[in-house]
């Protein structure tokens, strides 16, 4: 009978075996210990810097409590200037940093004040006065009939009578102070600056102002005006094709505005004019109105169907312009008359039955149009 291998002593032997052989053992081992120790470093350095990170964001985050003494995190700061040499090279750094200071550098382009690009013209509102008694009085005369007759009928009021009216504008609270944008159409004439300079003094601020340049051979220097305002509310929209008078209103229907104030480029306003028209805009009587400055009463039709000239010779028939320093008529209460010039203050919904019917034509006559659309 044999005497049974112990198992542990088998074990024993057969490990000796395995790390006797050619010696490997004293080779494995050492490996094994460098590997483990790099993993271990690895993975500390990922953990420390995963609190770092974790530290930074809870310091930046704006739940903070300021008013609490600040951790000083200087060294990590610390840290990381050693270490981003060994992250980015020095000559990059380097580079990065020259382009930053020519960009820096770069000469910017000057913006121009209005006393530098603005230019001037002075426009002659003085008429040559008649010195025809007859028609002086037979003028005088209609403009007495016409105003009489709106008197007695519906009534006209003075400018004092008209701002002591009820109105939604009265500007009494932010609610009651309506937007208003400016539209100003110019090709030629030099009275950006002085129309500007008016309503940027106005008794009530405007919204917006829209400078209009369609087909102007003047384009470049009405936008260095503009631009020379650096004024957030005044823009300028240009465009090589001429869109003739209706452009402008076409623009107006763009508005986000409660009211808007279309002038020509020979018109200048005086400082409480935003005031005055929103005012009257905003009562009972005159909110559905269109309100100027100028304004036409057509001659009498004649027979044949036709109109004789305005300027025709001692006729009584030719009409009425008001007003009209030639005879001599000027207005002291609102009239109401066939059709405005020069200037239309209006709603922004109002400017919306202008294109209610298409115009017999683009060209000409728009506020003809609008009178007849408007009634």
């Amino acid at each position: 009978m044999g005497l049974p291998r112990n198992p542990n002593s088998r074990s024993a032997d057969y490990l000796d075996g395995m790390l006797g052989e050619s010696g490997k053992s004293s080779k494995w081992r050492p490996q094994k210990s460098t590997s483990a120790r790099l993993v271990t470093l690895l993975t500390c350095l990922q953990f420390a810097f995963a609190v770092y990170a974790t530290f930074l964001l809870y310091y930046m985050s704006p739940s903070i409590d300021l008013r609490t003494p600040k951790p000083d995190f200087a060294w990590a700061s610390r840290i990381a200037q050693q270490w981003k040499h060994y992250i980015i090279p020095p000559h990059v750094v380097t580079r990065y940093q020259e382009s930053a200071s020519n960009l820096v550098l770069e000469p910017q382009p000057m913006i121009s004040t209005p006393s530098e690009v603005c230019e001037h013209e002075k426009i002659e509102f003085e008429q040559k006065k008649s010195n025809d008694a007859l028609m002086i009085k037979i003028k005088r005369e209609l403009y007495d009939q016409v105003r009489d007759f709106q008197a007695k009928n519906s009534g006209t009021e003075s400018l004092t009578e008209l701002m002591s009216m009820k109105s939604k504008w009265d500007m009494s609270s932010p609610q009651k102070t309506p937007k208003v944008t400016v539209i100003l159409n110019h090709f030629k004439r030099k009275t950006l600056c002085s129309q500007l300079d008016s309503l940027l003094h106005q008794t009530l601020p405007f919204h917006h102002v829209w400078v209009l340049s369609f087909g102007s051979p003047n384009e470049l220097g009405l936008k260095r005006i503009v631009e020379s305002y650096n004024d957030t509310r005044i823009s300028f929209i240009s465009s090589s094709y001429d869109f003739k008078y209706y452009g402008r209103f076409q623009m107006a229907l763009q508005t986000e505005a409660d009211l808007v104030y279309i002038l020509d480029d020979d018109m200048i306003p005086g400082t409480k004019m935003l005031q005055i028209l929103s005012h009257v805009a905003g009562t009972d009587k005159y909110k559905n109105s269109v309100l100027g400055s100028i304004g036409r009463i057509l001659p009498f039709r004649q027979k044949d169907f036709t109109f004789p000239s305005y300027r025709k010779f001692r006729s009584k028939e030719a009409g009425l312009y008001l007003p009209d320093p030639a005879y001599d008529i000027t207005v002291d209460k609102i009239v109401q008359v066939d059709f405005l010039s020069s200037s239309w203050f209006l709603s922004a919904e109002l400017v919306k039955t202008l294109f209610i019917e298409t115009p017999f034509t683009f060209m000409t006559g728009e506020d003809l149009h609008l009178r007849y659309v408007s009634q």
